[in-house]
């Protein structure tokens, strides 16, 4: 099994990882949204406690991340959905 050691950085700390070459690429993603979450929260908030900002910026990136898991019904969907709505609207109005 190939593994690859890279080096990434979370907070202005190094971690060092074995992973799978085809991971490579989405764990640098991963870690390059975590501290531009970070940046954000720092420039945002009094928080200076990296504790705090890394708790922060996971729960905003997992956040994120369920949100764009959620199915969403597709446009024709919500249309017929809303045109049904306006039709039950002036029936009981």
């Amino acid at each position: 099994m190939d593994e690859l050691s890279i080096r990434i950085e979370l907070a202005g700390r190094a971690y060092p990882l074995t992973i799978h070459p085809d991971e490579e690429e989405q764990i640098r993603l991963a870690a390059q949204e975590i501290n531009e979450s970070i940046a954000r929260l720092r420039s945002g908030y009094p928080m200076t406690d990296k504790q705090d900002l890394l708790a922060m910026a996971a729960l905003e990136v997992t956040t994120r991340a369920l949100n764009a898991a959620r199915p969403q019904p597709p446009p024709a969907d919500a249309e017929v959905l809303d045109e049904l709505d306006r039709l039950l609207n002036e029936l009981n109005g």
